[in-house]
């Protein structure tokens, strides 16, 4: 505030300046003054834009008309001039700080399949975006806004006074302060919280739509809170399901590893396809239900297939846009 009225008396100033040098008998004294006042870079700048505005209206018929003697009554019309512009300019000022900025428009990122992309945002938040994600980021001056389309991400979030939170598959992730991923599939969403704290809000289930590991009804109402290692899973129509995993296996995608843990065959398969234009399938259901654990590099198809002859009875059979996966023959 003391600096725009510093700004303001400067500008006056100069309005005064300009009209007493515009009187032709001005004295020496007065121009000594006015260049000993003009050595500061400030005041100089703010003579030459009242000069510049005052000389344009000068050349107009804002000026007044013209005069046998043009210095007689003219110090009261360049004064009134001077500051009316003087006035203008810091009026013009002050609405332009008084004005609401517009919001930033919202910006949306993107990888392909088997991509990765680190993306750092205004407050120091940093997004991690999988394979074959989109999303939109959304800050206003209230809240911080990302919309997960598809795919998955992990959010390290910076402390802010303004919320930050995750809209996905009609579920709503609230974070200060933490590490957590989201994996929005086309029917479900899994919130897994590496460190800190999140609040998840979920849509209704349908009635009796209860299973092992659901989370009732008034809970999902007022939103979970979820501790490092849960795991959040929500589809449509269902309850909420909670579980626990390692926190430090959670981001482990980043580092191009997928780690499995007793999930089915079947399971593995569907994660591995996320990384890779080839695909792996199944057809007999049997082998489907077999379960396998451990880590397995990211996006390396036929690497994953030749190491599952290791520990099941498989054979792999290469098709031109695919890799098949069969019960092996004995």
């Amino acid at each position: 505030m003391t600096d725009q009225k510093d700004e303001a008396k400067r500008r006056e100033t100069a309005a005064l300046w300009y009209t007493e040098l515009q009187n032709p008998d001005v004295s020496p004294d007065t121009w000594e003054a006015f260049l000993e006042w003009e050595k500061d870079p400030a005041n100089a700048a703010a003579y030459r834009e009242i000069e510049s505005l005052l000389g344009l209206l000068d050349r107009t018929s804002l000026g007044g008309p013209a005069s046998a003697n043009p210095g007689r009554g003219r110090k009261p019309v360049l004064l009134a001039l001077a500051a009316a512009t003087a006035a203008f300019i810091i009026g013009a000022a002050a609405l332009a700080l008084q004005s609401p900025k517009p919001d930033p428009a919202p910006l949306t990122y993107a990888t392909a399949i088997g991509e990765q992309e680190t993306v750092t945002l205004d407050d120091g938040s940093i997004l991690t975006l999988n394979t074959n994600t989109k999303l939109t980021v959304s800050y206003s001056k209230t809240e911080r806004l990302i919309h997960l389309t598809e795919g998955e991400a992990l959010f390290e979030v910076e402390h802010s006074d303004r919320p930050f939170l995750v809209e996905a598959g009609g579920t709503i992730t609230r974070a200060l302060g933490t590490e957590f991923d989201i994996h929005a599939d086309q029917d479900t969403v899994s919130v897994t919280l590496i460190k800190g704290s999140v609040r998840v809000t979920t849509g209704q289930p349908d009635p009796g739509a209860g299973q092992a590991g659901g989370i009732p009804e008034e809970s999902q109402q007022e939103g979970l809170v979820l501790k490092p290692g849960d795991r959040l899973d929500m589809k449509p129509g269902a309850d909420p399901v909670l579980s626990t995993i390692d926190p430090a296996q959670a981001g482990k995608w980043r580092e191009g590893l997928l780690q499995f843990d007793n999930v089915t065959l079947a399971e593995a398969v569907a994660e591995m396809n996320r990384y890779s234009t080839t695909k792996l399938h199944i057809e007999d259901t049997d082998l489907a239900s077999e379960r396998i654990s451990g880590s397995f590099p990211a996006g390396k198809q036929e690497e994953f297939a030749e190491t599952l002859k290791l520990y099941l009875p498989v054979d792999v059979v290469n098709r031109a846009d695919a890799l098949l996966i069969t019960t092996r023959k004995e």
